[in-house]
C-alpha cells in the first residue's frame, strides 16, 4: 500500500474511532488514542487494518500500559493473545475520580 493511501486509510480509521478530535491531530500525534479505541471498540476488519498500517509495535504499548478505564479486561485479554504475548494477560485498571 503507497503513502497517500495508507495515510487515508490511518485519517478514515482515525474519524471513526476516536470522538471529538481531528482525524489529522489524531494522526499527528502518534496514533495511541486511536490504538486504544480500536482494541476497546475495533470491529474485526477494522483492527486488521490498523496492524497491516502500523505494525503490532504501538498495540503492544498499550497493552503493556493501558490508560486507567479505557480498555476492559475482556479486551486485554483477546489483544493479549492475539498479539502473542507471554503469560496471562493484564487486567483493567479502574479509573480514579
Amino acid at each position: 500500500m503507497g503513502e497517500p493511501a495508507r495515510n487515508a486509510a490511518t485519517l478514515r480509521l482515525a474519524a471513526k474511532y476516536v470522538w471529538g478530535t481531528p482525524p489529522e491531530i489524531v494522526v499527528s500525534s502518534g496514533l495511541r488514542g486511536l490504538v486504544v479505541n480500536v482494541m476497546e471498540f475495533g470491529v474485526w476488519e477494522d483492527a486488521n487494518e490498523l496492524l497491516e498500517l502500523i505494525g503490532p509495535e504501538l498495540f503492544v504499548d498499550v497493552l503493556e500500559s493501558p490508560p486507567p478505564g479505557a480498555i476492559s479486561s475482556r479486551s486485554l485479554a483477546f489483544w493479549h493473545y492475539r498479539l502473542g504475548r507471554p503469560g496471562a494477560p493484564p487486567k483493567a485498571r479502574k479509573r480514579f475520580a
